[in-house]
């Protein structure tokens, strides 16, 4: 594969002073924080592409690292931390090299390494067929608030090695995080020690700033041995919370990476071989550009297929689509983006019934807000 270097470009931050005077501070901030929640997202290039060392360009280690490569690639599409486990997992891995869409090699004999890009969309696929579990790419970054026991909150910009050691378990598993970028408005919210107090008003206050829908406070110890506690809050709940012990701060980052990838994963990865009729109700359909973004937009998510339009009435459309989730699931994947939402007037209650008992009536009513 030919390797084309290209041009140096400008970051989108480095271009701010460019696009915006001096004195529009409020839309200044407004840009940075939505190129920070873009930044923070998975692209496709991260969940698809590796780089492994390799022993030379023979057919045997090129296999080998392939193989390699593609166990990192079912980790971050299952969510499981043992891939060869899941259905269909062990045939896959015994061909590598069907699921790859393009390789090559990069650095010298002595210090060789392969990069591969796979073809995800294609292993998803597979998996799902297989009854495995699927988690998309539409994935939300996790708003993390991470502090030392004796230092302040770390930033985006942050050269910590623990939170070196987090991006890189975190890239790993293909989960997005976002660090806040600690201006001047957020340390008005909030300090260390509300994140070491539990201080939850200030924890939503500073947070509603970040488009992420969770987040997880960090406290982490540097004397003894290394340890940290980690809760994962949404509108000041606390979901989970737990706490972790590592020989190293390498290790104990590493661990955390896996800790909340497990967790989003258990919340978005669809399992099931066999998809049920749902049928979804949207409002805000005002132009045949809005049906066509809700369509594209329903069809890409994991576990879902055949998207078809069933009835048109004014604004409101009713989409029929088979389901391999459960309705909870469902909803969760589709109001990722913020784009659809519950509707105003329709009250939140609990856990919604299984996809399986609704299929003669709505499962769900979401607006379109875009």
């Amino acid at each position: 594969m030919a390797h084309v270097r290209q041009p140096a470009m400008m970051s989108p931050m480095s271009r701010l002073p460019l696009l915006l005077s001096p004195f529009s501070r409020v839309a200044r901030q407004t840009l940075l924080l939505m190129l920070l929640v873009m930044a923070g997202a998975v692209s496709a290039q991260t969940l698809s592409e590796v780089t492994l060392p390799v022993a030379d360009r023979s057919t045997e280690a090129r296999g080998a690292t392939l193989r390699a490569g593609l166990e990192q690639i079912l980790v971050r599409l299952t969510g499981s931390r043992t891939p060869d486990t899941v259905p269909g997992a062990a045939a896959m891995l015994d061909a590598p090299e069907s699921w790859v869409a393009q390789y090559g090699y990069v650095g010298s004999n002595d210090a060789l390494q392969l990069q591969a890009r796979f073809d995800v969309q294609a292993i998803s696929d597979q998996l799902a067929r297989n009854g495995a579990p699927v988690w998309g790419a539409a994935r939300p970054p996790v708003l993390l608030w991470v502090v030392s026991d004796r230092g302040d909150i770390h930033s985006r910009d942050s050269d910590a090695n623990f939170m070196q050691a987090l991006h890189s378990g975190a890239e790993a598993r293909g989960l997005p995080l976002l660090l806040p970028v600690m201006d001047d408005t957020d340390r008005a919210r909030i300090s260390a020690s509300d994140i070491r107090g539990r201080f939850d008003r200030q924890l939503r206050e500073a947070s509603r700033r970040y488009d992420s829908p969770l987040s997880a406070t960090v406290v982490y110890y540097t004397s003894g041995r290394p340890s940290l506690r980690w809760r994962i809050v949404q509108e000041g709940s606390t979901l989970r919370e737990g706490q972790l012990n590592a020989d190293s701060e390498a290790a104990l980052a590493r661990d955390l990476a896996d800790t909340l990838a497990d967790f989003m994963a258990d919340l978005y990865a669809v399992q099931g071989s066999e998809a049920r009729l749902a049928r979804l109700e949207i409002d805000g359909i005002n132009s045949l550009g809005d049906w066509q973004s809700v369509r594209t937009y329903i069809a890409r998510q994991a576990g879902v297929r055949d998207v078809a339009l069933g009835r048109l009435d004014g604004e409101v459309a009713e989409l029929r689509l088979d389901f391999a989730g459960d309705s909870a699931q469902l909803e969760r994947l589709l109001t990722l983006s913020g784009d659809l939402q519950r509707c105003a007037a329709q009250p939140v209650s609990g856990e919604l019934a299984p996809a399986t008992a609704l299929t003669d009536g709505i499962l769900l009513r979401l607006c379109w807000t875009r």
